[in-house]
């Protein structure tokens, strides 16, 4: 086990992660620079990891923040960068399962919902790996679609966003399951390895609307150059300085 302290660029935040546990990864920071929120409107993170997401938003926005986090080990490094970065007054961390969310926040009460989920179904990775914190992170063992509709929905106000970071090849299955609960997708922008790849990540903007009406699609954004340094845009969109 060793546990990391890391800066990250465009936030004027540090973070604390653990070579043992799963670790963030730049799709929580393409997620948190594709939010936006307005200073006083309150954001709740779910699945929030270490806190990356939800820190850096706290940290941007100056918004009232709650993390809910199922992971113990996860949470305490949550919390040691709360307090590391003085957002006690500011950011709450829940380390509870999100089924129980309802019992610590109330219905209609939330803003602005972001959330980086397990990316694949426990029935489509039936031999997971030897990490227990890397299979609960990646996979729907405790949290899938259904729930992070019906979780969402419950806790937005009308016309709340959910913010999300996700792969391509569920984005039909999100979008059905998100529908169900008045969540219509409203934004896209899609994510490509290098120039010419098929995209690996999306960006996804809800709305908790019963309007379906008013998709838009943002120019995709090509993360590596043929060296495998960012490109300038990334670098822009994270950033990052360039060296």
């Amino acid at each position: 086990m060793v546990k990391t302290k890391e800066q990250i660029p465009g936030f004027d935040l540090t973070i604390f992660q653990d070579t043992d546990l799963f670790r963030s990864s730049v799709d929580s920071l393409f997620l948190a620079h594709w939010v936006a929120i307005r200073p006083q409107q309150k954001l709740v993170d779910l699945c929030s990891g270490c806190g990356v997401i939800g820190l850096c938003l706290a940290k941007k926005f100056q918004c009232p923040t709650v993390l809910i986090e199922i992971q113990e080990a996860l949470a305490r490094l949550g919390q040691e960068a709360i307090n590391y970065n003085h957002l006690q007054d500011q950011v709450q961390l829940i380390n509870s399962n999100l089924k129980l969310a309802l019992n610590y926040l109330e219905h209609d009460s939330v803003d602005v919902i972001t959330c980086n989920p397990p990316y694949f179904s426990a029935m489509a990775s039936p031999q997971l790996g030897q990490s227990n914190s890397q299979n609960i992170a990646r996979h729907e063992l405790y949290f899938d679609l259904p729930l992070l509709g019906k979780i969402s929905s419950r806790l937005l106000k009308d016309n709340g966003c959910l913010y999300l970071v996700y792969r391509p090849d569920r984005l039909l299955e999100l979008a059905q399951v998100l529908q169900e609960y008045h969540l219509p997708i409203k934004e896209l922008r899609f994510i490509y390895p290098h120039q010419n790849d098929r995209a690996n990540l999306v960006l996804i903007k809800c709305r908790k609307t019963m309007r379906t009406n008013g998709l838009r699609v943002q120019p995709g954004l090509v993360t590596y150059q043929a060296d495998g340094t960012y490109t300038q845009e990334v670098r822009d969109f994270l950033h990052v300085p360039t060296k």
